[in-house]
């Protein structure tokens, strides 16, 4: 078999935006492990940065090599479903043997590091192949990762019984990624819907790297009756202008019953909440104390901060993205909104525009600020890493109204500027969450505190960016005939 040919396999069944964004994201890990290879005093700290590019390389791109199985099964041509096999195992050795090496070459154990990446990339792989609802227990591995040895007596890496359990830890995982894998491979996929359809089968069906399936009604079907948006249309009118224009735009722009925000605001707390209280039973078990308060606060601050470094670029996208498809299409929809009645004039109808347009992005993004400012007020002795956090969101949060702005001002940034901010301001979120945690928490690391400032002087910069193309899109939207043109 060709090993060339092996290594082409993931990137023939992964979509080119997902591929890109799994390189970069996986080479960004690559250069933190080596930084902090060469300059940490710990050299297996190093190791951190790498699981956490290789568990994302495994979930988000090799486990489409899934996809690709059962389609070859389909069309009955078993040849690809060995070449699937055959790839990942030759992936899964380059991913194994790269720390090991490493490792080797530093004077540390090869044999530990290759079981930690071996460790990292079945359970990345074992991860896509779970059921959705499995992901909410993502925010517990940290706990997992403490708890053994912590509390129940488990050998800590640098003791040599550690191996051993490594190693059973590592087949126990093999094992039950490919009895997955199997069932997968040969159900009809079909029958998972909704919340029992495997992470991985989003990949196809959604907007993962399919930007134009965002906002489309087949995607709601995927969930639960209960869970469905119930849209509310007995305020609309002429006296209320903002929510005709909801109700025009469409998407989830359109106004819902109080019962129905209650339950999405409820299912997005219930995902915070669940992995916190299992972690907090988790560290309790056996008696309270300090410890399991420590576990539960830095559970709940790294939890806020995922929460807000995912939600904040989908939100900034999603409402992009849905207002394009309205700006963009080449017909007399768009400035027959103008004819709507109560919107005014000129004047008023773009301050109802932007008051409409940016309302519902603003009150996503304010929902983890309000909680991190709470974090802030409460808990003082976590005030630096809070802050770098805080700076994330509000970060965010003027890169959403600068980019929408520009939208309605008749000055949209292309595909790819567009692209290259959300990803700058996902890395600098990214820095934000996790080098204070490295040089403020348990075992701080000196070598990153030099790092902060030049940190929050790329948000400054950053947000003089954005406040640059706030004026312009504002500027530009001022000098529109009427708010409805098409770009």
């Amino acid at each position: 078999m060709n090993p060339l040919a092996l290594l082409q396999v993931p990137w023939r069944s992964t979509h080119r935006v997902m591929r890109w964004l799994a390189v970069f994201w996986f080479a960004l890990c690559l250069v933190g492990a080596v930084m902090l290879a060469v300059h940490a005093k710990h050299g297996y700290s190093a190791l951190i940065p790498y699981a956490t590019g290789l568990f994302y390389a495994w979930s988000f791109f090799f486990s489409t090599t899934l996809m690709l199985a059962i389609d070859a099964r389909h069309l009955r041509l078993p040849g690809i479903q060995r070449q699937v096999v055959l790839s990942l195992l030759l992936y899964g050795t380059l991913c194994i043997a790269l720390p090991a090496v490493a490792a080797a070459a530093l004077g540390l154990s090869a044999a530990l590091a290759a079981l930690l990446a071996a460790a990292v990339s079945v359970g990345g792989l074992l991860f896509a192949l779970l059921p959705r609802y499995g992901a909410i227990f993502v925010g517990m591995l940290p706990t997992l990762f403490h708890l053994p040895w912590q509390r129940y007596g488990v050998p800590a890496p640098e003791d040599p019984r550690f191996m051993w359990w490594s190693l059973a830890a590592v087949l126990l995982l093999l094992v039950v990624t490919a009895l997955r894998w199997r069932r997968l491979l040969h159900t009809d996929s079909g029958i998972y819907q909704g919340w029992r359809s495997p992470v991985v089968f989003q990949f196809r069906n959604s907007s993962w790297g399919y930007w134009n399936n965002l906002g489309d009604s087949r995607l709601m079907l995927q969930r639960p009756d209960w869970l469905m948006p119930k849209i509310n249309l007995d305020a609309v009118g002429p006296g209320r202008p903002r929510n005709t224009l909801r109700v025009a735009l469409g998407g989830w722009y359109l106004p819902q019953t109080r019962l129905s925000y209650c339950k999405q605001l409820g299912m997005g707390l219930a995902i915070i909440a669940l992995p916190l209280l299992c972690s907090l039973l988790l560290t309790t078990l056996d008696h309270h104390d300090d410890y399991a308060a420590g576990v539960l606060r830095g559970t709940l601050v790294g939890g806020l901060g995922s929460l807000g470094l995912v939600v904040g670029p989908l939100v900034c996208l999603f409402s992009l993205h849905w207002l394009r498809r309205r700006w963009q299409r080449s017909n007399a929809e768009l400035p027959l909104l103008a004819l709507l009645p109560g919107l005014g004039g000129a004047a008023q109808a773009k301050r109802q525009l932007v008051r409409t347009g940016l309302g519902l992005p603003l009150t996503l993004h304010a929902v983890p600020i309000a909680l991190l400012l709470i974090l802030f007020a409460c808990w003082h002795a976590y005030a630096g890493i809070l802050s770098f956090i805080l700076l994330g969101q509000l970060g965010m949060t003027l890169t959403t109204c600068a980019l929408v702005l520009n939208l309605f001002g008749g000055r949209p940034l292309s595909a790819w500027a567009v692209g290259a901010t959300l990803v700058l301001v996902f890395v600098l979120s990214t820095l934000s969450m996790l080098l204070p945690v490295m040089a403020w928490g348990r075992h701080p690391v000196a070598q990153v505190v030099p790092l902060l400032p030049p940190l929050a002087v790329a948000w400054l910069l950053l947000a003089a960016v954005m406040l640059w193309l706030l004026r312009r899109g504002w500027r530009g939207l001022q000098q529109l005939p009427h708010a409805f043109l098409s770009i």
